[in-house]
């Protein structure tokens, strides 16, 4: 089977590469994790841990793991024993030990770091016995799952790094490697064909893929023409002028789904001028966020009425929304003795994001909509180093921003933006403190339930969206589109593509499908 991505992975570990085409030829392909989540109920499920136990103050998680897991078996790498202790303990104290002879191994660049919150959260991981480990926990901390099935916790082979380093050959091991998942590394042609076999000695249901091949081609005219050749079973981020055609195929069908990137408004509570609720509310009135998304995302982005994507868990579909009405803005602004002579500052970065393609056009957008209810705004650009002392120095109103979660527990998203303790760099350019938001986020933190974590955000998103600190404008969507005959494909956004259970039949043609 041919998947064909626009760019090539940085490298093929996820634990210090986070870009997307590595997480979609790795987290599900060549490795394995201690849990995941199932894509059905969203509930943490076993992966390479066969079950798990919390004690009473839920500061200690113990996990009891396969006996039958196998690693990769190929050319450069055959392995002696399955998987154990050693290896998952190897695993995290890679990322978490400055002293760990791989720590340092190939994290040089920006687009080679760790980015994990384990430092913070895990105090020690204890060897109990060959197959069971223990994690200790500096505080109690529901997202532990949530991070354990996350890219970065995948599981490596403790003795193919011992080689490696035997071999004063530390490198290889994150671009020749060596997991436990449905696929192996076959081979790497000039960063342009990327090759992986099915497990020789797969642990879990076989993979019905006997060869995968990653092609990557960065021109998307060119992807598009290898689908409808058949060259290509798979393509991802079709042009958005193709989506519209696309869709209209029969031949093929279109995957859309938010990612979690969010680009929204930050609103500077501590600006005199935004203090009150009422003016953010009037001001977002005006702003209409569907031009927006026409001119800036084109068909690349989904109207956020939420600061989550409608498919998190713990979406509120009650909580309240902004509507567009510029006729009723400036006499709200009126009322609430609005100083119309002043000049709002928007500052933005110069660069743009993976939330944002296109700050200025963004914020001369904003800029329009405002000057028809008769507000003055200036647009301020800034490179990273001025835009953070600028930021810290408090001195803008409006700043157009964003966040990417880099896992599925909303307090991922929630805290840097609301937190007391997370400043304007972190995440809160709202400079918004709130004592009834800082209680639900940490009791929701420390709290196991499921329902009554649902509820909990429930009534954090009716609270924050009626303050209004921040004004949602796009949640950022991934497209993939394939061949009719194929189907279990499997997408989630923030660990990749799954191909695991995908299987592969001779193509329907039109008439067939007729």
């Amino acid at each position: 089977m041919l998947y064909c991505s626009d760019k090539a992975p940085h490298s093929f570990n996820p634990q210090i590469s986070h870009d997307v085409a590595t997480l979609d030829a790795t987290t599900h392909q060549l490795y394995n994790r201690l849990v995941k989540i199932d894509p059905i109920s969203q509930r943490f499920v076993s992966d390479i841990a066969l079950r798990w136990e919390v004690n009473s103050k839920k500061t200690e998680y113990t996990f009891y793991l396969r006996r039958d897991v196998n690693f990769h078996h190929n050319d450069y790498f055959t392995p002696s024993r399955q998987l154990n202790a050693e290896d998952v303990i190897f695993s995290f104290d890679r990322m978490l030990a400055k002293e760990h002879p791989f720590h340092l191994t190939n994290v040089v660049a920006e687009t080679y770091l760790y980015n994990h919150p384990f430092s913070n959260l895990v105090a020690d991981i204890v060897k109990v016995d060959d197959y069971t480990i223990r994690f200790m926990l500096n505080k109690s901390d529901a997202t532990l799952l949530a991070n354990l099935a996350a890219h970065y916790a995948v599981i490596h082979s403790k003795e193919y790094a011992q080689l490696l380093l035997e071999n004063d050959n530390k490198a290889q091991i994150d671009y020749l490697p060596i997991g436990t998942g449905p696929y192996q590394f076959k081979q790497n042609s000039t960063k342009r064909l990327i090759r992986f076999q099915a497990h020789t000695k797969p642990w879990e249901k076989p993979s019905n893929i006997k060869q995968l091949i990653f092609d990557v081609t960065p021109n998307s005219t060119k992807r598009y023409a290898k689908l409808l050749s058949g060259e290509c079973d798979i393509i991802t981020n079709p042009a958005p002028s193709q989506v519209k055609q696309i869709s209209k195929n029969e031949l093929f069908s279109l995957s859309s789904q938010p990612t979690g990137n969010v680009a929204l408004i930050a609103f500077n509570t501590k600006s005199k001028s935004l203090q009150n609720s009422d003016v953010r509310h009037a001001l977002s009135s005006a702003i209409d966020r569907q031009t927006i998304l026409d001119a800036v995302y084109f068909e690349n982005a989904t109207a956020a009425n939420n600061l989550l994507p409608s498919n998190s868990w713990a979406y509120n579909p009650r909580a309240p929304l902004v509507y567009y009405t510029p006729e009723h803005s400036r006499e709200k602004l009126q009322n609430g003795e609005f100083d119309f002579s002043q000049t709002l500052r928007i500052v933005a970065p110069i660069k743009s994001s993976i939330f944002n393609p296109n700050f200025y056009k963004t914020a001369e957008l904003i800029q329009s909509n405002l000057a028809t209810i008769g507000v003055n705004t200036e647009i301020i650009q800034l490179r990273n180093e001025e835009l953070n002392a600028t930021l810290m120095a408090g001195e803008y109103d409006l700043y157009l921003t964003g966040i990417s979660p880099y896992i599925k527990d909303p307090d991922n998203l929630f805290r840097p933006l609301f937190s007391c303790s997370s400043n304007q760099i972190e995440g809160n350019t709202g400079q918004w403190c709130d004592t009834k938001v800082q209680a639900l986020l940490d009791n929701t933190l420390l709290e196991t339930n499921f329902v009554q974590r649902v509820k909990n955000y429930y009534q954090l998103q009716e609270y924050t969206q009626d303050q209004l600190i921040y004004l949602p404008i796009a949640h950022l969507l991934r497209f993939d589109v394939f061949n009719n005959n194929i189907s279990g494909l499997q997408m989630n956004p923030l660990t990749g593509i799954d191909l695991h259970s995908v299987n592969k039949v001779p193509p329907l043609t039109k008439e067939q499908i007729k």
